[in-house]
C-alpha cells in the first residue's frame, strides 16, 4: 500500500510541475493576454467536478492508482492558472493542450518506468477529462489545444463534453486491456517455459 501511495504523490506532484511549467511557455508566444487570478474562479463545484470526471474515466482501468491518478490530473492541470498571480501577459490555459499531453505522458513514463503505458494513457486522459468538465460547465469552453505550435484558442460545442470523456476512457480502457493482454502473455510464456 506505500510505494502505491508514494507513487501517486510523486506522480501527481510532477504532473502539476510540468502544467505550471509549460505555462511559462505562453510568455514568449504571440496572442498573449493580461491573465486573471485564479483564486476568484476557485470553488467547490470547480474542484470537486474536475476532480470526478477524472476518477470517471480512471475507474475503466481497474486499479485504485490509475483511478486516483486520473481524478488528481484532472484537477492538477490548472496549476497553469497560477502564472495569473505574476500579473503578465501570457497565453492564457497552456497546458489545456494536446502537446502538454504527449510530453507529460512521455515525461511521466520516462521518470516512472518507460513501459508504463497505462500511466502516460491517464496523464493524457486527465487532461480531456479536465476539459470534458470545462465544456460541461460552460465556463471555459475555449482551449488553445495547438499550443505552443499556434496560440488561437479553438471553441469547443455544449455537447463536446461527452465526446471528450468518452475519448479519456476509450484511451485508458485500450490500454488497460493492451497493458493487462500483454502481462497475460507473459504469464502464459513463464508456465509453458517451466
Amino acid at each position: 500500500m506505500r510505494p502505491t501511495v508514494s507513487f501517486i504523490i510523486k506522480a501527481a506532484a510532477l504532473y502539476c510541475a510540468l502544467a505550471g511549467s509549460f505555462s511559462v511557455v505562453g510568455i514568449f508566444l504571440p496572442e498573449r493576454t493580461y491573465q486573471a487570478s485564479p483564486l476568484g474562479v476557485l470553488s467547490v463545484q470547480e474542484i470537486g467536478g474536475h476532480i470526478i470526471w477524472g476518477l470517471a474515466a480512471g475507474a475503466i482501468a481497474m486499479s485504485m492508482r490509475y483511478f486516483l491518478l486520473a481524478g488528481s490530473f484532472a484537477i492538477l492541470i490548472d496549476s497553469d492558472h497560477l502564472i495569473g498571480l505574476w500579473n503578465i501577459e501570457t497565453v492564457s490555459r497552456m497546458s489545456h493542450s494536446i502537446a502538454f499531453g504527449i510530453i507529460s505522458a512521455i515525461i511521466l513514463m520516462l521518470l516512472f518506468g518507460k513501459r508504463n503505458y497505462l500511466l502516460g494513457a491517464t496523464a493524457f486522459g486527465g487532461l480531456l477529462a479536465h476539459l470534458s468538465f470545462d465544456v460541461f460547465a460552460g465556463d471555459y469552453a475555449k482551449f488553445p489545444i495547438l499550443t505552443p505550435f499556434y496560440s488561437n484558442m479553438f471553441p469547443f460545442p455544449h455537447v463536446d463534453w461527452v465526446f471528450l470523456e468518452a475519448l479519456a476512457v476509450a484511451i485508458i480502457g485500450f490500454t488497460t486491456l493492451l497493458t493487462k493482454r500483454k502481462s497475460l502473455q507473459k504469464s502464459s510464456n513463464r508456465l509453458d517455459v517451466k
